[in-house]
């Protein structure tokens, strides 16, 4: 009988001991901190202490895991050390030259203008656009695509048909931002040189940027309309930038002694002009938000202290267009190969940010921003 207990004493033994070690092996991986890219003066990574990660990355380590091993393999820009213009920055002849050439592309004055002008106003009455926006066939037509879509309404029920009731559904913020669409795609579709497919691949991206920009936002809780605007226009530049290609530089591709500098640099070597400096004029010329502008001009910033002394709200405004834009760049929602454009940790930690980009994403964010990138391809294919 001895000799039968042995075998089963054996198997007890080890099951113990199994259990022990998976404990333990499941323990010290509850413990493991998260690679994060940053560099250390020694050219190695840092980590972040387990106890320091935010709850969602703490519940969903493995998800975060992939998108820091995504962002080593891109290539990462500073423009710290580069002086990149703003208006500001321009001499009175560039200013004029720039002014004068933009001047040529005027936002429509029609019904999307003239309600976008009514929406200034927060207390503006709702019927009173919706009685506006009904006399315009695309306005409308856009209007309740928009609210009937996956993306407003992923329950199943009754389509809206009411433009009244699209209105006060959308809210306020959303309703301008799709008048400020439909006004640069006719401004866009007439005025640029880019072929379609290129001017496709921006309005992708700008509307990734935009509804990424909204989001963190609203966790913020600041300003998410400015911020969902901005987002749409920050790149709205990009559209006219070959009307100021120089002669003797040939073409808008990078030439092979440029290839290691940042995009934007190389950019106006080629043309003279930034996509941030002649989006900015434009929105000057269109009379948007100051706000906006701002953004648009500085949201590659690169240096802190660039936009320290701005006025709280557009610092936010700005900041987060340019997470935004980071983290499209990182998901693969770019007009062109993916890079990132490194965001000043300073900057970050002045809106409560995490110093790590990649933890203000979300599974919800991604399907998000997939959602409108499917609504926006059935108008722009």
């Amino acid at each position: 009988m001895p000799q039968l207990y042995l075998p089963i004493a054996i198997i007890i033994v080890f099951f113990i001991l199994l259990f022990f070690f998976t404990r333990k092996r499941d323990s010290n991986f509850k413990k493991e901190n998260i690679l994060i890219p940053l560099e250390t003066n020694n050219g190695g990574q840092n980590r972040i202490p387990n106890e320091d990660l935010p709850k969602e990355v703490k519940k969903n380590k493995i998800y975060y895991q992939k998108l820091l091993k995504k962002r080593r393999s891109l290539q990462i820009y500073k423009l710290d050390k580069f002086a990149i213009k703003t208006s500001r920055e321009l001499n009175t002849n560039q200013k004029e030259f720039l002014y004068k050439e933009l001047k040529k592309f005027p936002l429509p004055s029609g019904a999307a203008w003239q309600l976008s002008e009514m929406l200034r106003d927060p207390l503006v009455d709702s019927k009173e656009v919706a009685a506006l926006a009904s006399t315009d066939p695309v306005i409308s037509g856009r209007l309740l695509a928009l609210v009937n879509s996956a993306y407003f309404r992923p329950s199943s029920g009754n389509n809206i048909t009411s433009i009244h009731h699209a209105i006060l559904y959308l809210g306020f913020n959303q309703v301008r931002n799709l008048l400020f669409q439909l006004m640069l795609e006719q401004t866009i579709n007439k005025h640029s040189p880019l072929p379609k497919e290129e001017i496709n691949k921006i309005w992708l991206h700008s509307a990734a940027v935009s509804v990424a920009a909204g989001e963190i936002a609203k966790r913020l809780q600041e300003h998410p309309g400015l911020a969902l605007t901005a987002g749409l226009m920050h790149d709205v530049g990009k559209f006219f930038l070959p009307y100021f290609k120089q002669e003797d530089t040939g073409s808008l591709l990078l030439h092979e002694d440029t290839e290691d500098l940042p995009p934007i640099i190389s950019e106006e070597n080629v043309t003279g002009f930034s996509h941030p400096v002649i989006g900015e004029v434009l929105c000057y010329i269109w009379r948007l938000p100051k706000e906006i502008a701002k953004t648009v001009a500085y949201h590659h910033f690169g240096d802190f202290k660039r936009i320290e002394k701005l006025s709280s709200k557009e610092k936010k405004v700005i900041i987060t267009v340019a997470l935004a834009d980071y983290i499209c760049h990182l998901l693969g929602y770019a007009e062109e190969e993916p890079f990132l454009y490194e965001i000043p940790k300073e900057a970050l930690k002045s809106c409560g940010f995490p110093v790590c980009p990649e933890f203000l994403i979300t599974p919800q964010l991604e399907k998000e921003i997939e959602k409108m990138i499917k609504l926006l391809k059935g108008y722009t294919t």
